[in-house]
């Protein structure tokens, strides 16, 4: 084999080697109007299959550039597969104490995930997670979408 094709191949074994497995990801955009209604949490369904792995549950949340508030009250109730509940009540940070975004943008888009579960093992057995909010009125603007990723811990 010539040496030139020996990097290519190299860089792809570690770019394979090194990601992270992800078990599950699913993310929901809300509709045109950018709008999360306070009454519609947002459900996401997984199965765990291997219980002797260490697993991170990560919420995701898009919103518009140049978001209003510094920080947005998330809930999130966790139900294991033997039917126990974990509530997790979230003030999710979108900026700095100083005033500057946080999140990942590009263009009108900004994303920004955070672990709600780390290096934790699961329960062998179908997951439920159900993703609200409890901002100050009927809805809470400028969301484009929220999602829940499951991983294996590194």
């Amino acid at each position: 084999m010539k040496p030139k094709f020996i990097f290519p191949i190299l860089a792809i074994f570690l770019l394979i080697s090194c990601s992270e497995k992800t078990d599950y990801k699913k993310f929901i955009k809300l509709p045109e109007d950018h709008r999360w209604i306070k009454s519609d949490s947002k459900i996401f369904e997984f199965t765990i299959d291997d219980d002797t792995k260490l697993y991170d549950v990560t919420f995701e949340f898009s919103h518009i550039y140049d978001y209003q508030f510094a920080s947005v009250p998330i809930k999130i109730d966790v139900k294991n597969p033997s039917g126990e509940e974990e509530f997790h009540n979230i003030d999710f940070n979108i900026k700095d104490s100083k005033g500057k975004p946080l999140a990942d943008c590009g263009g009108d888009i900004c994303d920004m995930s955070m672990n709600v579960i780390e290096k934790t093992k699961l329960l062998k057995g179908k997951y439920q997670i159900k993703v609200g909010h409890d901002f100050d009125g009927p809805y809470l603007p400028n969301v484009i979408g929220v999602g829940i990723k499951v991983t294996q811990s590194k």
